[in-house]
């Protein structure tokens, strides 16, 4: 818990963080915070046609656990230093999961025989699994509301220098790739399949979601493949539904898992990127390392 949470809001939060968890996947006004920093109506890019380049426009969401206030301050502050208006959503808290059955309900569920790969030897979390089903409401709500781009967020991020200006240009630059996603973060794992151009590429094994655009078409073959029902961590999971991993050389259960991960991604990255997660972040990570209170899936 975050230590500057007093106990009676830490008690406060646990109990919204059930609600929020049966009203998956669904967003409402509860789960919604906007937060106008920027011009109005913003443009990342500076042609008249920057939908159909990917510019996200007011379509920025901040994805944040309630009860993690320290992180959700640092997104705010980098918000408006760059003046970027956007969304924070409320995160689902994999502590909330308590049971089998809170998975069930929502036809939730790990790949087949999933337990981790030679580089990330753990058993799905409860984390990992509300970190999935997080970005996944953004997705159906992009769908609901037929939203052409989305640019998500997590709270841990850090803008680069000029980020909305950087992220026009960038986009410019891959005008005639076709794409549905495009890592504006990440952690590349193994070498960029083809350069686009001075800052953009086709990445080979990547992690991280600290940030990523994501198109609509993108979305509803998410939704459509009904992904939900056989997950593994985001990161991996996006990297397979790319195509990558055959070579097993990062993940050495790559081909066990490509049969239940539609390969629906058609991604690029920008290089350098123009979000990472910020200096200390790891540290209030309820995915990217074990903590006290981790719990696994299989034990619930």
């Amino acid at each position: 818990i975050d230590a500057a949470l007093q106990q009676e809001e830490q008690a406060a939060i646990w109990h919204a963080a059930r609600r929020r968890l049966q009203r998956w996947p669904q967003l409402d006004d509860r789960d919604m915070h906007k937060v106008l920093l920027g011009r109005s109506p913003q443009r990342f890019c500076a042609s008249s046609h920057g939908e159909d380049l990917g510019d996200p426009r007011q379509n920025v969401f901040v994805v944040s656990l309630p009860r993690r206030p320290t992180r959700l301050r640092h997104a705010l502050q980098q918000l408006n230093a760059q003046k970027v208006s956007a969304t924070v959503v409320d995160a689902v808290d994999g502590d909330a999961i308590l049971c089998k059955e809170d998975l069930a309900r929502h036809s939730i569920a790990a790949l087949p025989g999933y337990c981790g790969h030679k580089n990330h030897n753990i058993e799905l979390t409860t984390g990992e699994v509300g970190c999935f089903m997080s970005h996944f409401t953004i997705w159906h709500h992009m769908v609901e509301n037929q939203i052409p781009a989305a640019l998500i967020l997590e709270d841990d991020f850090d803008f680069q220098q000029d980020f909305g200006q950087r992220l026009g240009e960038y986009l410019e630059e891959a005008r005639g790739e076709d794409w549905n996603l495009m890592f504006v973060g990440r952690s590349p794992m193994e070498a960029d399949w083809r350069r686009v151009s001075e800052h953009v590429v086709e990445p080979g094994y990547t992690l991280w979601t600290v940030g990523y655009i994501l198109r609509l078409d993108a979305a509803q073959a998410l939704l459509d493949a009904k992904v939900e029902t056989q997950l593994a961590p985001l990161d991996d999971f996006f990297t397979l539904a790319m195509g990558r991993g055959r070579d097993q050389v990062y993940n050495d259960k790559a081909l066990e898992w490509l049969p239940y991960i539609p390969q629906v991604i058609r991604p690029l990255a920008l290089t350098p990127p123009l979000v990472m997660p910020y200096v200390g972040s790891l540290f209030l990570s309820d995915t990217a390392m074990l903590r006290k209170g981790t719990r696994y899936v299989k034990d619930l």
